[in-house]
């Protein structure tokens, strides 16, 4: 106490901080392992990513072989060029092909879904 005055507290974390609380609908899923295990395992990601280590690899090894002078080294770079352009192609299908199946998957478990009301 100063001057026999009661020192007020100050602002408080309260006064300065709004909390908006959002009502939201809850959907419920009825998932099955297997389909758990397809939307949550990655490997689509895992495809596109051995898709573009190949495609930068196939192009780097193009223009050694567009580049090489020594007639004895084109057929190794060639051969490395066309079989990683094949593991390429092989993994971007695969990659398309799982990212597919896990997107109408998901779209089917979202027709599927039971909302659940807040009380």
């Amino acid at each position: 106490m100063t001057n026999g005055k009661k020192i007020q507290p100050g602002p408080f974390l309260a006064d300065a901080v709004e909390v908006i609380w959002h009502k939201t609908t809850i959907h419920m899923y009825g998932v099955s392992d297997s389909q758990l295990e397809e939307l949550t395992a990655g490997y689509n990601s895992l495809y596109f990513v051995l898709f573009g280590i190949c495609t930068s690899a196939a192009v780097s090894l193009g223009i050694a072989f567009a580049q090489t002078s020594e007639a004895s080294d084109k057929p190794y770079y060639l051969a490395g060029t066309l079989a990683t352009l094949g593991i390429a192609a092989v993994a971007g299908v695969t990659g398309f092909m799982r990212y597919g199946a896990a997107s109408a998957r998901k779209k089917k478990l979202y027709r599927e879904s039971v909302p659940i009301e807040r009380r």
